[in-house]
């Protein structure tokens, strides 16, 4: 049950209830008062931290085991090297929560987007729509979800997922996030960066923000270095990341400069 004023709605079911089987004849239970009961055995128990997990009494999961519905999992899995960012990529699964190491990664909800909708380009001006400049048109809303690296032990993280809907958590995996292509796009209207607006020259007055100029800055995480600058252009390139190309306005010594 959801919704507005669920507090005034009847819990319980509704109509005729009776147990049967019973010795001593048939409970009826229609006329039983019923109540709300919020959480779960598993969240009170807390089986999602590393100090509680064994409460639960988990049993070995089958590869051929049909997908249920409101079933607590658990794995443990090793932190992959590097210092790039991690993800939970929970794709297979339905709708329900995520813990790692007794951290909450948050709740998922695999929907799935319509196939149509999506336009060719995108261009925000103009009056406001719901299907403006829709995007990731046939793909799920989210599948991916960060795990920070400090919440993380070398080995054996707990990973301990309650499932709602029924999922495949054989198909649950850890990902790294290696960052491959950047773009970046700015105009002379542009605002300068916000650390620039501490300049002691601007708190006392001897500059105003529009005497300011906008920045770019890319940079690699340690241990990393930018390969190659495939496009630069000053002046009105077209296109977005990755599709861009020089416009009526382009100064030919644009990719030169920003190379050095």
């Amino acid at each position: 049950n959801y919704g507005a004023f669920l507090e005034k709605d009847g819990a319980g079911f509704r109509g005729q209830i009776k147990l049967t089987g019973f010795k001593n004849g048939d409970i009826d239970l229609s006329r039983a008062s019923w109540i709300y009961q919020v959480g779960l055995k598993g969240e009170f128990q807390k089986i999602f931290t590393i100090e509680e997990n064994e409460k639960a009494g988990w049993t070995n999961l089958k590869l051929d085991a049909t997908p249920s519905t409101f079933t607590w999992y658990k794995a443990y899995f090793d932190s992959p090297d590097g210092s790039e960012p991690i993800a939970i990529d929970l794709g297979s699964m339905g709708k329900g929560q995520a813990w790692v190491n007794g951290h909450h990664i948050g709740r998922y909800w695999n929907l799935t987007a319509p196939k149509d909708g999506c336009p060719d380009s995108c261009d925000y001006r103009g009056a406001y729509g719901s299907n403006k400049c829709m995007t990731n048109c046939g793909k799920p809303t989210q599948t991916w979800y960060h795990v920070p690296r400090s919440w993380l032990q070398a080995s054996n993280n707990l990973l301990v997922i309650f499932e709602e809907i029924g999922g495949n958590p054989f198909e649950i995996s850890v990902k790294l996030r290696v960052p491959r292509i950047l773009c970046a796009q700015m105009s002379e209207s542009y605002y300068p960066p916000l650390r620039e607006w501490l300049h002691l020259d601007l708190i006392d007055g001897k500059v105003s923000i529009s005497d300011m100029k906008p920045q770019i800055h890319l940079q690699c995480e340690d241990g990393q270095i930018i390969s190659s600058i495939e496009f630069a252009s000053y002046g009105t390139p077209h296109g977005s990341c990755q599709n861009f190309s020089n416009g009526n306005c382009h100064s030919p010594n644009s990719l030169s400069v920003v190379s050095k």
